[in-house]
């Protein structure tokens, strides 16, 4: 069963992250001054159970997957999906410029592509069907499509935690994604909704709301696509080994949310980074309580959100590891204010 996810995933470390907190509020700075940035420190502390982790190894999944593939509308036929995809694997699409600075691989996996992707050089090809089917016409996915799709998730983060990433970067690629993030997340959202909606004076009721909190493999089936599918295994995978992890829209997201229902303790490894106008992806920052940091106004998917994220992963370390405290740097600490008492020459 998926829930055994959550035994394998440990609580954060809120030993060390206390001393992390007092060494950051020890920082010549104003107590709090920084905000997020002091916040993700504290927390990526407490993911590698360490004081002062310095930069962390970093890398990028992508999933591709199309989605309602035999619907009426489908007169590209996953095209665009494919050259988006060969943007990536040849190392000329935005993400892939930003991975460089980062130095952090960017592994492109097809697990749903309408297209065949057996000619595309330095993709992970591991498809379970040729796209996803309309909802209209049955389950997106077979049990077995998406079993194996949450399993090839959860071994590539083994691999990864294997050649020492620390830090993770989502991000998804194909046509019509949105679709099954908005079904994923309804299901997995159902009790929140309903309650919204008998406040506005409406009576809602959803088979999916009730699957989700016992099958959630079956709501990921039926309504979602093979990067979904993939994606929260990834997202449990890398969770359960240590990694901090970075989602940015609601394709992402949908993945983190069903990953955090299955495994409650996934919310404490999970980090959003872009923020997106889409109604969708803030529910989502909502049932995880978490608030973007990146207001960019993006369009294009592709993981490029996520990837900036992990820039931020950066400079929350860089802040924990070159500035100096009160006591380090010979400077005074605070007499009155929030500071009194809690900034010591003391800490080193």
């Amino acid at each position: 069963m998926l829930e055994a996810w959550n035994d394998q995933i440990a609580p954060l470390d809120t030993s060390v992250m206390e001393q992390c907190r007092e060494y950051v509020d020890n920082l010549t700075k104003p107590l709090g001054s920084l905000a997020q940035l002091e916040e993700m420190a504290i927390r990526i502390a407490g993911i590698t159970c360490r004081k002062k982790p310095a930069r962390l190894q970093k890398a990028i999944v992508i999933a591709a997957a199309d989605t309602a593939i035999d619907s009426p509308d489908n007169q590209d036929h996953g095209k665009k999906s494919l050259a988006e995809l060969m943007l990536i694997a040849g190392g000329a699409a935005p993400v892939s410029a930003l991975a460089r600075e980062l130095q952090a691989p960017v592994y492109v996996a097809d697990v749903g592509l309408e297209q065949n992707t057996e000619h595309v050089a330095g993709v992970m090809l591991h498809k379970m069907q040729n796209g996803s089917q309309s909802l209209q016409k049955g389950d997106a996915l077979t049990q077995e499509a998406c079993a194996e799709a949450i399993a090839f998730g959860g071994a590539l983060a083994g691999e990864l935690a294997h050649s020492g990433v620390e830090a993770l970067a989502l991000g998804e690629i194909g046509a019509r994604g949105a679709l099954a993030a908005l079904a994923v997340t309804t299901a997995f959202l159902g009790p929140e909704l309903s309650e919204a909606m008998r406040a506005q004076g409406f009576t809602a009721q959803s088979e999916a709301w009730t699957l989700a909190q016992t099958e959630p493999e079956t709501v990921l089936a039926r309504y979602g696509n093979a990067s979904i599918a993939m994606l929260t295994g990834l997202v449990l995978g890398a969770a359960a080994r240590h990694m901090a992890i970075v989602f940015d829209n609601s394709v992402t997201g949908a993945a983190a949310v069903a990953a955090a229902a299955i495994a409650p303790r996934v919310k404490d490894y999970v980090f959003a980074s872009a923020a997106y106008p889409d109604p969708l992806h803030q529910l989502q920052l909502q049932k995880l309580g978490l608030q973007a940091a990146l207001h960019y106004d993006f369009t294009l998917a592709q993981g490029l959100g996520s990837t900036l994220g992990l820039s931020l992963f950066d400079a929350s370390l860089d802040m924990l590891n070159e500035m100096r405290t009160f006591g380090a740097a010979g400077v005074t600490v605070a007499e009155d204010g929030p500071g009194k008492g809690r900034q010591r020459k003391e800490v080193l």
